[in-house]
């Protein structure tokens, strides 16, 4: 790295991994999923806070899971380089949304495998490299979520089996 700039090759494999993600996701691709840090990545996610006045409501909300990510990180690789950037993706080894649209019947939606609803943090950090955590969230209401810096209860990203 010279003068604060991130190195050439770390930023073509930061751009190329961008890239990868987006063919995956974006045009249905057979090729297999993008795993970072044992995190599998579903489709972006974008998060739309409530409007309220309320700081805890917000809190509360997916408004609070980059926070959360981050504090996973941070006990995970703690004094790793400064976050550049963060995208949030669903799940990627659970079932995606189905198409409803057309004329066709609708098509019958997978089933969730057990566990908590996770959403994928990855985080672009000042010496080019990507790394990823988890927000787990409960699915009754009220919506209580953790940070969580390894996928739960699996390996590579994967589901538990049997």
């Amino acid at each position: 790295m010279t003068g604060g700039r991130p190195h050439p090759r770390r930023l073509a494999l930061v751009l190329s991994l961008a890239v990868a993600a987006i063919g995956i996701v974006g045009c249905g691709s057979s090729a297999p999923p993008v795993v970072i840090d044992g995190f599998t990545l579903g489709a972006p996610e974008t998060c739309s806070p409530p409007v309220d006045v309320d700081a805890a409501a917000v809190e509360r909300s997916c408004a609070g899971d980059p926070s959360r990510a981050i504090d996973a990180l941070d006990a995970r690789e703690p004094g790793h380089p400064r976050i550049v950037s963060s995208k949030m993706y669903a799940d990627g080894t659970q079932p995606g949304p189905i198409d409803v649209t057309g004329n066709g019947p609708v098509p019958v939606q997978p089933t969730r495998h057990p566990g908590p609803n996770v959403t994928v943090v990855v985080f672009t950090l000042a010496d080019g490299s990507v790394r990823a955590t988890g927000v787990a969230c409960s699915l009754d209401a009220p919506r209580v979520c953790v940070g969580i810096p390894a996928y739960p209860n699996a390996t590579e990203g994967q589901p538990p089996t049997g």
